[in-house]
């Protein structure tokens, strides 16, 4: 599903600027597609529960195929924002029903495993959707349809295969670290927001604004797409080795490292623009994004409210991606230089790593509650 998203997020703005599409019409199509995410994600985080969850799959799955076909073959505005409306919907619907029936199948002990295995294959599905529509996008629209309708069919078919459950869901217990001194804090719920907020806020720019950028400077489709290729690939590879290092996630050194390391990254981008140093740079914010995603996701299904966290979480996966593209947006046009979107985007990490470190060493304060507690009643204390 997240190749499905990606090959004709990929597609549909590579065309854009092929045609000539301004910057800011490109960021109203972003932003109809992660609004309806977000609002679709946040609905679905009340609803959706492990036993319902095949059954929204498959609906979704439908959904997701038909409008997918109907944005490719259409070149009116209105038209393709239209659809981009229906396909973030009904993809928000998916993967917030996918992670409900994944913690449903999952069997006590097994969730930081499933959650590594979630990363690389969304992962990875993200970055072979955006290698293929930059391979089939020079054969034109046929091949993108088809490619599309295969893979709906596919994941139906994977679907409604007999399901065998592997035991009690892993959907109550707590999973807990090999060492004690880092117990499981209900207050990191919230930093995983933020992360996850800001981790779109990043990326979404890159993906919305760098594929019609490379079309204007004549950089073919299959060029255009390998950075974004390799940003997600290797995104998947550390989200994948992140089962290992389980007892890194409630600690406040391991995401205050990972995360500057990004913000220089981007600081590199903003000084010295060019398509390689773009890929080698967005090779580097691979690894910040699989930390972040992981990190995100386990934190919301390891204690609280799982579902409501995980709606929560995708909801902010929309809000982030619609507030980084609007001020990317804002920002190159004000001061002309396309390049000053990477600068947007290191200056809203470095506030949220600032806003995340506030929160750790606020809840090391007794008696204040943080809103991450409005809703969850926390049955550990931090020692860190």
């Amino acid at each position: 599903m997240d190749w499905l998203v990606f090959f004709v997020a990929f597609a549909v703005f590579y065309a854009a600027g092929a045609r000539g599409v301004g910057m800011a019409e490109c960021a109203w199509l972003g932003i109809l597609f992660q609004a309806a995410y977000m609002t679709s994600s946040f609905a679905s985080g009340h609803f959706i529960t492990h036993r319902n969850a095949r059954r929204v799959l498959l609906l979704s799955t439908l959904v997701c195929g038909i409008s997918s076909v109907g944005i490719l073959c259409s070149g009116v505005f209105g038209l393709l924002a239209a659809g981009l409306v229906v396909f973030g919907g009904s993809a928000a619907w998916f993967f917030n029903s996918f992670q409900a029936f994944m913690r449903g199948a999952a069997s006590v002990g097994s969730l930081k495993s499933s959650v590594a295995l979630y990363n690389l294959s969304w992962c990875f599905g993200a970055a072979i959707g955006n290698i293929t529509a930059g391979w089939l996008y020079q054969w034109g629209v046929p091949a993108l349809i088809l490619a599309v309708v295969f893979a709906t069919g596919t994941i139906l078919f994977l679907l409604a295969r007999k399901h065998t459950e592997n035991g009690p869901p892993a959907d109550e217990p707590e999973e807990s670290g090999s060492r004690q001194k880092y117990p499981v804090a209900n207050h990191y719920i919230l930093i995983g927001w933020l992360m996850i907020f800001t981790v779109t806020f990043v990326q979404r720019p890159l993906f919305t604004f760098l594929p019609p950028l490379f079309a204007k400077d004549h950089i073919s489709s299959l060029w255009a797409s390998l950075p974004l290729f390799m940003h997600m690939a290797v995104s998947a590879v550390f989200a994948f080795a992140m089962f290992r290092f389980r007892d890194f996630l409630y600690r406040r050194t391991p995401f205050f490292v990972i995360q500057g390391g990004a913000v220089a990254a981007l600081c590199g981008m903003w000084f010295w623009p060019s398509y390689w140093v773009c890929f080698s740079m967005l090779c580097v914010l691979g690894i910040y994004a699989g930390f972040a995603y992981y990190s995100a996701i386990y934190y919301s299904s390891n204690s609280g409210r799982r579902s409501f966290n995980i709606g929560v979480n995708e909801a902010l996966v929309g809000l982030g991606s619609i507030v980084g593209i609007v001020l990317g947006d804002a920002w190159m046009r004000h001061s002309g230089s396309p390049t000053d979107m990477y600068l947007v985007c290191a200056a809203g990490l470095a506030a949220s790593i600032a806003a995340q470190m506030t929160i750790v060493f606020v809840k090391r304060k007794p008696g204040i509650l943080l809103p991450s507690t409005l809703h969850l009643k926390s049955t550990h204390d931090e020692t860190e």
